[in-house]
């Protein structure tokens, strides 16, 4: 081989190459200012850079985890959901795998759909068994889903101030976990049964 063929070798390969890592370079940096975004709480700043994170690689498993934190944040459950889900397909590992499950199970249970979070939170437990903040939510979620199934309101009852109560209540149990989790995590910013990375 040639000396000049070699060059045109080497300059091929980085002019491949160099793209793809500034094209990741790019990626990074939005999940970092995303990241920094949603420390503050400017969680309508870190979808942006998340999603623009997105753009660039549809299947980061950090920009759609991220993602799925910032929507859970401003309350947006169902697309919160979506882009966990992606998260699960694209872990890198079975512990990432269980934080994206684990997260899965907290959108249902903010939209009481016990049930459901049993079901995510579960496989949450079997992809990361030593998880004792998924194994209290599935214990919580199980008691809801069982005290659903038990009760049997009579139909048209209209008894606004039980289900205030029960709301209350529900809060306050999620309050005492995320509080657990607080304790074991100094600086770990904004209360939530979410898992952040």
């Amino acid at each position: 081989m040639r000396l000049s063929s070699l060059y045109r070798l080497i300059v091929l390969a980085c002019a491949t190459v160099l793209p793809l890592v500034a094209s990741a370079q790019i990626e990074n940096h939005d999940i970092r200012v995303g990241n920094t975004a949603y420390r503050s709480k400017n969680y309508a700043v870190a979808e942006k850079k998340y999603r623009s994170a997105l753009s660039k690689k549809e299947s980061s498993y950090y920009a759609n985890f991220n993602l799925g934190n910032a929507l859970y944040r401003k309350g947006e459950w169902q697309t919160a959901r979506n882009y966990y889900q992606k998260a699960v397909a694209y872990a890198p590992s079975v512990r990432l795998k269980a934080e994206a499950l684990h997260n899965m199970g907290t959108t249902y249970l903010q939209e009481k759909k016990y049930k459901e979070a049993v079901d995510f939170l579960k496989k949450s437990m079997l992809a990361n068994p030593n998880s004792n903040e998924t194994r209290k939510l599935l214990a919580y979620a199980m008691r809801m889903d069982k005290r659903n199934k038990n009760q049997n309101p009579p139909p048209n009852t209209g008894d606004k101030k039980m289900e205030d109560d029960s709301q209350d209540n529900n809060r306050k149990i999620l309050e005492t976990l995320d509080e657990d989790e607080e304790n074991r995590k100094p600086n770990s910013g904004a209360k939530s049964m979410v898992k952040n990375w």
